[in-house]
């Protein structure tokens, strides 16, 4: 992902579309990664516990990263009367989507293994790819 999340630089709309397409691509391959490592711990493998956090964590911080561009950028995709409405909506689903972030990170600190765990990643992996799928269809598919 692009360390230098310029929101300042005004973009094109088609070069705002391509950019956020190219991050869910490397959100979605580190999701993939994070899910595999959910089976090993399933099967009870403490080592696995370690990496997974290693891997959240490097998710949290590509996520971040993307989400303060969307907020910067993809309201202007959106029709003039609707761009307040889709950034307020956006800043929702995101400060719920970090927050839910920080409870798996907490939960990792404070728990070895477990069931919790596991559905705790799956959880914000399933919010994550919804959210996704939603601004590809609603807001990155229109010209």
């Amino acid at each position: 992902m692009d360390s230098g999340s310029d929101t300042t630089t005004l973009a094109t709309p088609d070069e705002i579309r391509a950019r956020i397409r190219s991050e869910h691509a490397q959100i979605s391959a580190q999701l993939a990664r994070v899910e595999a490592l959910t089976e090993r711990v399933d099967d009870g493998d403490s080592k696995s516990v370690i990496t997974l956090r290693d891997e959240i964590q490097r998710l949290r911080t590509m996520l971040v990263e993307h989400l303060h561009y969307e907020e910067y950028q993809v309201p202007s995709l959106a029709a003039a009367e609707r761009a307040d409405e889709v950034a307020e909506d956006m800043r929702r689903d995101h400060r719920a989507q970090r927050e839910l972030f920080d409870r798996i990170i907490r939960e990792l600190d404070e728990t070895a293994v477990g069931a919790k765990l596991v559905v705790g990643v799956r959880e914000i992996a399933r919010a994550i790819r919804d959210d996704m799928e939603y601004e590809e269809r609603e807001l990155l598919n229109r010209p």
